[in-house]
């Protein structure tokens, strides 16, 4: 089936947020006399990709906070969008990448594990939310990546059968998460993540997505 729309994770692949989430958190533990160095880096490297939900109630439950995990995702909350106000930067080529697809007349959607208030102030910050025609955020599913969850909801809210949908991913549970719908995934790298098993194509950044990489992803589709 012909590619029909795109889907979008957020962060680390649209806006540089993951430094603004590492000293949300280390603020956020401070408060309780732990540091993210308390956390074993095994755990840390999880965290990329799934719900704040998910990843408070392992920091509580890691550290045995004397919060509940839901308390301290509100407080870390409060932290990271105070930093966010201060100024975000959107990843190389995020632009350009969404006027190649909408050149293509794909549909085009984020679909975020992060707090809905959070997502779409974001998107307002950036001038990006008339870019898109649906948005899934954490709060509007009851599974986290790597479930599907999140891009099946996407693919429903664009009225497009998953095979027709393109998945730009930088973390290994969303694209474990885009292949289980049964998408196409073009895995994008940054700083944090190594590990891209699944990618249809993988490239340095959002700005290296060019017609040349669309046709490659095309012709598997047509042929699978």
């Amino acid at each position: 089936m012909a590619l029909k729309a795109v889907l979008y994770d957020l962060d680390g692949l649209m806006v540089d947020s993951e430094p603004l989430h590492g000293k949300a958190s280390e603020k956020a533990l401070n408060a309780y006399g732990h540091t993210l160095e308390d956390i074993p880096a095994a755990l840390r490297q999880s965290f990329y990709g799934r719900r704040v939900a998910e990843i408070a109630a392992d920091v509580v439950n890691c550290l045995s906070l004397p919060v509940s995990p839901e308390r301290w995702a509100r407080e870390r909350l409060e932290i990271f969008m105070e930093l966010v106000e201060q100024g975000i930067n959107l990843m190389p080529g995020a632009e350009e990448s969404l006027s190649l697809f909408e050149g293509n007349g794909l549909k085009k959607a984020v679909v975020s594990s992060g707090d809905r208030k959070y997502v779409q102030k974001i998107l307002r910050l950036t001038g990006l939310t008339s870019r898109f025609e649906a948005v899934v955020t954490g709060d509007d599913v009851t599974r986290g990546k790597p479930d599907p969850q999140c891009y099946l909801l996407g693919a429903q809210k664009l009225d497009v059968p998953p095979p027709g949908c393109l998945v730009l991913e930088d973390a290994y549970p969303g694209i474990k998460a885009a292949r289980a719908a049964g998408m196409k995934v073009i895995g994008v790298e940054n700083n944090f993540n190594s590990r891209f098993d699944g990618a249809d194509v993988v490239v340095s950044s959002l700005a290296a997505i060019d017609q040349k990489v669309l046709g490659t992803l095309e012709n598997r589709t047509s042929t699978n």
